[in-house]
């Protein structure tokens, strides 16, 4: 198609979701299928920014496996360290919090293997909320970027810190292990791609918040039942829970984690 037929397509395909919006009715994931075979029609090539949408196309390690990938590496490294508890071996009087904090192994972030490095930083940081960042650790995310950039020096195959800095040491454990995460996607980045798409298309005065949030619900049912490999092999389920939320059940050490990626009261129409 030609960019005056690409959106007609947009403007014909957004009408019906905006129609059925208004007769109260609720679109399937399979209505989706003529808009994403217009993203997969458009080559990778071309100076158009919609990862996310090109990816929900076609799951394939973009950024949205990534994202799930993440995810994985953490609860694997949680079950790996609950696998090495042995409350038998606590010392006399302490507490549970006291024993798990003594078994962390802090030293894995004063001297990292360049691919255990690269999977956390610096995309991992777009995995937590800025306010929740800002709540934990005094900085967002443009200045823990800078302070970890800043902390570490690359040597060869790894990455080795400058200096010990307890707050880099924190920071890089969360970016390893913490499960404190924002949804998956969200309204917000389809509605900026959507932006770019049109931009791209010459059709910048065609309106989009409202078809963003009308696509979003859409775009969350079509990963019901899809299935992410991870680069050890292990595999994830991806899946709608009776009460709406987009969900993952997660094999770390073959051991199943189910956590919530989207919840459906994130999915309504604003």
């Amino acid at each position: 198609m030609n960019r005056a037929e690409v959106i007609r397509f947009l403007q014909t395909f957004f009408a019906g979701l905006e129609k059925a919006e208004a007769e109260k009715k609720t679109p399937q994931a399979a209505e989706l299928k003529p808009f994403f075979d217009l993203v997969s029609s458009l080559r990778r090539d071309i100076p158009l920014a919609i990862p996310l949408l090109r990816d929900l196309a076609n799951p394939n390690a973009g950024v949205l496996c990534r994202r799930i990938e993440r995810r994985y590496l953490r609860l694997r490294r949680v079950q790996e360290e609950l696998g090495r508890l042995d409350f038998k071996q606590a010392a006399p009087g302490a507490s549970p919090e006291d024993y798990i904090f003594s078994r962390i192994d802090f030293d894995r972030y004063r001297k990292m293997s360049e691919k255990d490095f690269d999977a956390l930083f610096p995309e991992g940081l777009t995995d937590f909320d800025e306010t929740v960042l800002q709540k934990n650790f005094g900085l967002g995310r443009n200045g823990i970027k800078s302070l970890i950039e800043s902390s570490y020096v690359k040597k060869e195959n790894f990455y080795a810190i400058l200096r010990e800095n307890p707050l880099v040491i924190s920071i890089m454990r969360a970016l390893d292990s913490s499960l404190e995460c924002s949804p998956l996607f969200a309204p917000e980045e389809i509605q900026g791609e959507l932006e770019k798409l049109l931009e791209f298309l010459n059709a910048q005065k065609y309106p989009v918040k409202n078809d963003a949030y009308r696509l979003f619900p859409l775009l969350v049912q079509s990963l019901d039942n899809v299935t992410i490999t991870h680069g050890d092999g292990m595999e994830t389920k991806l899946f709608i829970s009776p009460n709406g939320d987009l969900s993952g059940t997660f094999r770390p050490g073959n051991k199943p984690w189910t956590i919530t990626l989207i919840r459906n009261s994130e999915c309504g129409i604003n």
